[in-house]
């Protein structure tokens, strides 16, 4: 960790600031290994959402989850009911689409995933877990009579769980394959055109490129690799163009810039174009995974 600290000790510095505590905090308890009370973020986050937040239900409620799980806290800091945090009861059963598969990465992240309903979602994720490794909206997976290819959007956030197993112990089958999904892909391409991104969107807004936060339609360069890093693929020489990609974004001065944002956000936003703090996190959290510092 000194390696860390004395290499890259004016960004450390900058993430340690107090106008984005959450970043502060994470920065401490994940690139420090610091304690760090977290009353501060607890207060800065619950200041940003709306009054009736708790109230929300679909896809905000989903992303306000995640508000609090990016954030670096824990389930209790919600101030939620339980079974209304885990959302997948008799009424709403997972679907393994990529807003599930977000709500299921956070509930693990917040603490929950020993909970009963979310340890028996995660059980059975790869019984229908597709021959390319990939995952399927159920609800459009079912209606079929072929079998089809995977969503890569449902993929990204299915990752980014299994990533997020790893932190926290818990065991899941569906990794390698899924792992072996993007390894055909080269991560972001097309098999049938491998220099095609299979999300071609506008320039910001591609899984080439630093948005954050993430929303079901894409996730960030930063946040996929760092989630490679985290299952501990960090060195593998097939991530060798992610970290070129991610290396583009570097300031100078060592911080990352950002290179898109949801117009509507459910963190407080940061400018597209200027250095991030939360990119600069992720890109630092990932280096730190892959060095086993």
């Amino acid at each position: 960790m000194c390696e860390m600290i004395n290499k890259d000790f004016s960004v450390i510095k900058w993430l340690l600031e107090n106008n984005n505590p959450a970043v502060k905090y994470r920065t401490q308890t994940e690139l420090l290994d610091q304690y760090a009370e977290k009353t501060e973020v607890v207060a800065w986050l619950s200041a940003s959402l709306p009054t009736d937040w708790k109230e929300r239900r679909g896809l905000w409620a989903t992303y306000f989850l995640n508000s609090f799980a990016e954030c670096g806290l824990t389930f209790e800091d919600t101030g939620l009911d339980k079974e209304k945090a885990i959302g997948f009861g008799d009424d709403a059963q997972f679907d393994e689409n990529c807003g599930d598969y977000m709500r299921l990465r956070a509930l693990v992240r917040l603490g929950l995933g020993d909970e009963p309903t979310v340890a028996a979602i995660i059980k059975k994720l790869s019984e229908r877990q597709l021959p390319d490794g990939g995952f399927l909206c159920l609800h459009r997976l079912d209606k079929l009579k072929r079998i089809p290819k995977s969503c890569v959007k449902v993929n990204m956030f299915a990752l980014l769980f299994c990533a997020e197993c790893k932190k926290k112990g818990i065991h899941t089958d569906t990794t390698e394959p899924l792992l072996n999904y993007f390894w055909n892909h080269r991560l972001f391409y097309r098999t049938d055109n491998l220099e095609t991104l299979i999300l071609n969107a506008r320039e910001g807004w591609r899984t080439i490129d630093t948005f954050y936060p993430f929303e079901v339609m894409r996730v960030g360069l930063q946040n996929i690799l760092e989630a490679f890093c985290a299952l501990d693929y960090g060195n593998d020489s097939r991530l060798n163009e992610a970290w070129e990609l991610l290396k583009q974004q570097q300031t100078p001065d060592g911080k990352y810039l950002l290179n898109g944002t949801l117009s509507k956000s459910y963190l407080p936003k940061e400018r597209v174009g200027k250095p991030s703090k939360w990119i600069t996190f992720y890109a630092l959290l990932a280096q730190k995974e892959r060095d086993g510092i």
